[in-house]
């Protein structure tokens, strides 16, 4: 717990980073995969607590024990504001435009479901620290790194750094300026990669349109017939 303390106080430290980047006097935050939300609750507290913001947050997971425990321990401790809703982050619509959007370790494809439902609602800010990347290490078909993949140990870091660098092409060619931060050190826990995405007030579409591009010849490169996600 100590260390997930610690990861959390982290988070904190990179949203403070952008507050900027948000609304002053009112705020739509959205924790998708949130799991048992000790993240959610200290978000809200920092928000409505600290920065005295009228905030709306909306917490999503799949689990529905988890869910209806988390919106007891929201009533017990008065966060009003605080919504927590059982569904498919994939499926569900968001009924208000988010200003940010938060993520901590969803896993796999949960991180890719969270980046485009936020990007698809136009977030203002995103972040996201991914967690456990393996579909790519399952479709990786590339023989020009064959002296790499056929190294279950490498193959796996390879696929890491390979899945986050395709995310963020992905963002940028939605208009986002993004970046991959250190979330906390690595010997708290190697899944310490942070992706931060701030929307672009005017983005260029020539450069979204390379961008895209780029993933596209990437995907075909590491992949070749295969897609990723699909």
């Amino acid at each position: 717990m100590q260390s997930k303390y610690r990861q959390i106080n982290r988070f904190l430290e990179h949203i403070k980073a952008i507050e900027n980047e948000l609304p002053k006097d009112s705020i739509n935050i959205y924790d998708l995969c949130c799991g048992k939300s000790y993240l959610s609750f200290a978000v809200y507290h920092y928000f409505v607590n600290v920065l005295k913001i009228r905030t709306y947050m909306v917490c999503v997971d799949l689990k529905g024990d988890v869910i209806d425990y988390c919106k007891t321990v929201a009533k017990k401790v008065g966060f009003s504001g605080m919504n927590f809703i059982c569904a498919d982050v994939s499926k569900y619509h968001l009924e208000r435009k988010p200003d940010l959007v938060i993520s901590l370790h969803a896993c796999d494809l949960a991180t890719d479901m969270v980046l485009d439902k936020a990007s698809e609602n136009g977030a203002k800010v995103i972040l996201s620290t991914p967690c456990c990347h393996h579909e790519l290490n399952k479709k990786i078909d590339c023989r020009e790194l064959e002296f790499v993949t056929r190294h279950s140990m490498l193959r796996q870091k390879m696929c890491d750094a390979l899945t986050d660098a395709m995310r963020i092409l992905k963002l940028e060619s939605k208009g986002y300026s993004v970046a991959a931060l250190e979330l906390i050190d690595p010997e708290d826990t190697p899944k310490n990669v942070m992706i931060r995405a701030i929307k672009r007030e005017k983005p260029d579409k020539k450069a979204m349109e390379k961008s895209f591009a780029e993933y596209e010849r990437v995907e075909k490169f590491l992949m070749g017939e295969n897609k990723y996600g699909n």
